[in-house]
């Protein structure tokens, strides 16, 4: 009985302790030019490594979100608000507070960001500095917005790993180049441990993170990671590595070039969020990237069913039998269009006017995660989806 409410005071303890604080490490930050050069580079950066998880679905602007992907033992978390917001967002946060954030992983005001929130100790000194010129910039994707998504409420287990296993990562104690473009093995492995940091979903998870090596997670890049769809249903992350029969090993480098572009796999059907779309990476970044995991370790690890979605008869309703054989429901959800296409009724008066976002999202949302259809629905088809979601979006023509 002692042991026990001795073991309950601590937990309460805990519960009620904020983060551990590092508030004496200081990052210098690095020097930023301004050029229209750095400012493509970091908007190029920000979207690939910050964009998934700071972008809202239903607001082109990093104004953050609430994480619902992330395992719930992990505790109810959101992303911050990126944008240029005073008290919102970053516009008061200096240089040296944003690099440290980047590089070590401690908040403003000292306190320590779990690594679920990546460390970007190991990029390239130019790419920070071109991250936080882009941050600072006039960009449309960082247009002050006053949203507040929420606190960060980590659970117990995430506090007690914070207190007594997880530091901070030091500041580097050396300028840090960027690799040589012309070193595909070099810029592979810049991109997918430095940058992108796939082995976050695609490995162990936060039970076996190896903050100082990936590689060092037994599971580096095996999958199987317990995520959420929008929906809530269970989703299990990939398996990244080139095992033929578990893995991508039976995947051309075009396959891949279209699942990380388009969204898309070698048979057409959706990667389901919250893998995301990678359209900003030119040929010889995604090359690199496809090298490099063909020489990693080779993981076996059996893909676990999940129950499938149930597809609508197409005779009673062909736009919502359409919206769900093409998988639509894994980022606007599986009751009614939500997220970007919340609004649908409000933004497009005429399915003709829906359709033709829907053949290509890109050309009206540059950067947008959502993939183009007009390869793959046909115009009557593409009709029928627009008419179905302007049908049941809640928001009404004006």
């Amino acid at each position: 009985m002692f042991i026990a409410l001795v073991l309950g005071a601590a937990v309460g303890v805990v519960w009620i302790l904020p983060m551990p604080f590092y508030s004496e490490v200081v990052v210098d930050p690095p020097a930023i030019a301004g050029s229209d050069a750095e400012l493509a580079r970091g908007r190029k950066l920000v979207t690939a490594a910050c964009g998934g998880c700071h972008g809202a679905a239903d607001d082109p602007r990093l104004r953050g979100r609430a994480m619902t992907e992330l395992p719930s033992r992990w505790g109810k978390l959101t992303s911050p608000n990126l944008t240029r917001h005073k008290s919102a967002g970053l516009g008061a946060v200096g240089d040296a507070e944003l690099a440290r954030a980047l590089r070590c992983g401690i908040a403003r005001d000292g306190g320590f960001m779990p690594p679920y929130m990546p460390r970007y100790d190991r990029i390239a000194d130019d790419d920070l500095a071109a991250m936080l010129a882009f941050l600072r910039s006039e960009d449309p994707l960082v247009e002050s917005s006053s949203s507040r998504p929420g606190e960060s409420k980590p659970s117990i287990w995430i506090k007690l790993q914070s207190q007594l296993v997880w530091r901070p990562k030091p500041a580097p104690a050396q300028a840090i180049a960027a690799p040589s473009p012309g070193d595909a093995e070099a810029l592979g492995k810049y991109l997918v441990e430095d940058l992108l940091q796939c082995n976050a979903c695609h490995g162990s998870g936060l039970d076996a993170l190896a903050l100082d090596d990936p590689r060092q997670d037994p599971n580096f890049l095996g999958g199987g990671m317990l995520l959420s769809d929008v929906n809530g249903r269970k989703i299990y992350a990939a398996n990244l590595t080139f095992d033929e029969d578990t893995g991508i090993g039976a995947w051309t480098f075009d396959d891949f070039r279209r699942a990380m572009t388009e969204g898309r796999r070698a048979d057409g059907t959706l990667l389901h969020w919250p893998m995301r779309r990678y359209p900003m990476l030119d040929e010889a970044e995604l090359a690199a990237i496809y090298a490099y995991l063909a020489n990693v370790p080779v993981v076996v690890r059996e893909r676990i069913a999940v129950d499938p979605y149930p597809i609508p008869g197409q005779r009673l309703d062909r736009g919502r039998h359409l919206f769900f054989k093409h998988e639509c429901y894994t980022c606007h959800g599986d009751k009614a269009p939500h997220g970007a296409l919340i609004d649908a009724a409000e933004h497009f008066e005429t399915d003709a006017a829906m359709a033709e976002f829907l053949r290509d999202p890109s050309v009206t949302r540059p950067g947008t995660p959502m993939p183009a259809y007009g390869g793959v629905l046909e115009e009557a088809d593409l009709l029928a989806v627009a008419a179905y979601v302007r049908s049941v979006a809640p928001a009404q023509p004006k």
